[in-house]
């Protein structure tokens, strides 16, 4: 069956009252654009209770927190974070400029992030990061800071109109460039030649063909191998590259771990199921720092709110009767 056409009425009329909210965002100082945004995160956390209780037991579910009302908490707080993610991509051309991006944008200190985020030291690089922290400004620092240029990959919006908003805003300094999931790993291995990072945000569900099984915050779940294919094709390191908010006053950390080197092993699946579990828990041990700057929403686990969660038990596969000997 092919996709289900799309009203163009109500997609420009979605638009319109986007781009009324993007205006008065742009008008508000930068004070007000953030008590904004608590407002909105907290009014979503209000009524939006598919999506409110999703995030509470996805928290649970991770262990970070044990307590639900600690878990309540911190669903707030990431639901206000994703708002505030959305008045960053629209203040940021406001804020920042070439000449004072290092007063609003620090590099972490760590040895990872000074070796990458360093013209005279960085290397080209696999992006497998998630959406956590500013994910959509994060591509354009690491190629300002770096010096080299970033393709990423990103799944088409609905509306197509809100769809190349974003592809545009997401892009700030340096050279950032999109392309479609829908065309496949070509566009990111000519990239790769090219000598650019490419960039995937990887931490949501990957369907059966897409990807392998890994252990994410102890429980089963799809990882996507496209980061592990192109590290196996072209032998680049895997990083995550991460922004973080630091305050309200429009200060980042730009982090990311010690970059990741393979040697493949001969064993094609077995390599990519490592490399995948690779950055997984690197994922992991990111968002451990920072959970109020992830969403949680997310469908990730394979063992709740999905079809397989029956066949899953206290975070591991059943095996039917008989199938242990095989």
């Amino acid at each position: 069956m092919g996709k289900k056409k799309r009203n163009a009425v109500l997609d420009s009329i979605q638009f319109f009252f986007f781009m009324l909210g993007v205006r008065i965002i742009r008008w508000c100082s930068l004070r007000g654009a953030y008590r904004w945004a608590r407002f909105v995160g907290w009014l979503f956390y209000s009524v939006d209770l598919k999506h409110r209780n999703r995030t509470i037991r996805h928290i649970l579910h991770s262990g970070i927190v044990t307590d639900r009302k600690e878990a309540k908490k911190l669903a707030l707080k990431s639901m206000i974070h994703m708002v505030k993610v959305f008045v960053e991509i629209i203040k940021f051309d406001q804020i920042v400029n070439e000449e004072n991006f290092y007063e609003h944008i620090r590099i972490a200190d760590n040895e990872g992030s000074q070796k990458l985020y360093n013209r005279e030291t960085a290397v080209q690089t696999i992006c497998a990061t998630g959406h956590i922290g500013n994910w959509e400004l994060a591509g354009g620092a690491l190629s300002f800071t770096t010096g080299l240029p970033v393709t990423s990959i990103m799944r088409p919006l609905g509306n197509e109109k809100l769809g190349n908003f974003f592809y545009k805003h997401r892009c700030g300094f340096g050279v950032h460039k999109t392309t479609s999931r829908e065309k496949g790993l070509r566009p990111l291995v000519l990239a790769q030649k090219d000598g650019h990072h490419v960039a995937i945000v990887a931490d949501q569900h990957a369907n059966h063909n897409e990807g392998v099984e890994v252990t994410f915050f102890g429980h089963p779940a799809r990882a996507h191998a496209t980061p592990a294919l192109l590290q196996l094709k072209g032998g680049q390191p895997l990083s995550a590259p991460c922004l973080f908010r630091l305050d309200d006053d429009f200060h980042f950390e730009l982090y990311t771990p010690e970059l990741f080197y393979y040697t493949p092993t001969g064993d094609k699946d077995a390599d990519v199921q490592a490399i995948c579990q690779a950055y997984t828990t690197t994922l992991e041990k990111i968002i451990r720092q920072h959970p109020d700057q992830w969403l949680w929403a997310h469908r990730r686990w394979l063992d709740i709110e999905r079809r397989q969660a029956k066949d899953y038990k206290d975070g591991k596969k059943i095996v039917p009767e008989g199938e242990n000997a095989k």
